[in-house]
This record gives structure tokens, C-alpha cells and sequence, in this order.
């Protein structure tokens, strides 16, 4: 099973520093679409299980895409809520370019963070494909020092965004 909410741990990271600034959503949601690439070859046991979109390109497009989802869903929750709610009163003062900006950030954030972590431990990547293939960067840190490493961005950034929410 890919290990995809080790990728979080940045986006906790970031959260925690810029709480209203940054998309945790469209983070997480970039990750989880690069990652249904490596589910869906495991199904079907045909390797190798980083194709296309374990490229930067590959994970780019994943990340517009996400972007979108996620602001296209905040702003059809914005259009539904009563004028009176005060749950998303910071994001209903916010201009939709904005918003639109913000979750781009994030979904560029988290797809290409995915890339370059997943391109120290996996050597089936051709991260800069179609222009080059090969992975000169696999193997350049254990695997667990890498998990380790996201568990524990992940658990300060929770902490931090726990802490001071407001940013």
C-alpha cells in the first residue's frame, strides 16, 4: 500500500506557519491523486508502479487538478451556506483570485513535494520524464530516515497549527 500520509507531514508543517494562508486540502488531495497511480499498478501487479504521474509532469497536472477540485468545492459550500454563518466568515471576505491562488500553492506544494520525496526512495521513477529518465536521487537516504523524517514534520506542524491557529 502506498504510504501516502507520510507526504502530509510538510503540508502540517506549512499549515501550522500560515494557517489561513495555506490549503492543507489541496495539499493533501494532490498527494493522494499522484498516489492512485501506484494503487491502481499494485492491483493489477504490473510494474512499474511510478509511471506518469510520478513525474514532475505527471505531477503538476495532479496538482492543477486538485487545486480546482478543492476550489470549485469551497466555493459551491461558500454559495450554500446562510450569509449568517459564521464557520467560514475569513474565507467569504476572501476574493476568489485569491482563493484560487491559495489553493494552487498548496495543490503545486504538495504534488511536487511528492515527487521529489517519493524520487529519494523509489529507483522504478523517471522523475524528469518525458525530457530525461533515471532517478538520480534514489537511494540518497534510507527509507526510514525519510518516514521518520515526515512523521516527525508532520507531528510538530500539528502541533504548532494546534497551538497558534490563527496564525
Amino acid at each position: 500500500m502506498p504510504f501516502t500520509p507520510f507526504h502530509f507531514g510538510p503540508g502540517f508543517l506549512v499549515k501550522g506557519c500560515a494557517p489561513r494562508q495555506f490549503w492543507l486540502t489541496s495539499f493533501v488531495l494532490a498527494n493522494v491523486l499522484i498516489d492512485l497511480e501506484v494503487l491502481y499498478y499494485m492491483h493489477r501487479g504490473e510494474p512499474p508502479l511510478h509511471r506518469y504521474l510520478h513525474t514532475y509532469v505527471g505531477g503538476v497536472a495532479m496538482s492543477v487538478v486538485a487545486a480546482l477540485v478543492m476550489f470549485l468545492v469551497a466555493r459551491f459550500v461558500l454559495a450554500r451556506l446562510p450569509d449568517d454563518s459564521t464557520w467560514l466568515r475569513g474565507l467569504r471576505a476572501t476574493p476568489a483570485r485569491r482563493m484560487w491562488t491559495q489553493s494552487l500553492v498548496a495543490g503545486l506544494l504538495g504534488g511536487v513535494s511528492h515527487i521529489l520525496l517519493d524520487s529519494c526512495m523509489h529507483y522504478d521513477m523517471h522523475p524528469f520524464w518525458p525530457f530525461a529518465s533515471g532517478n538520480a536521487l534514489a537511494g540518497i537516504v534510507s527509507v526510514g530516515a525519510l518516514h521518520v523524517a515526515l512523521a516527525i514534520t508532520g507531528f510538530f506542524g500539528i502541533i504548532i497549527w494546534l497551538l497558534f491557529p490563527e496564525g
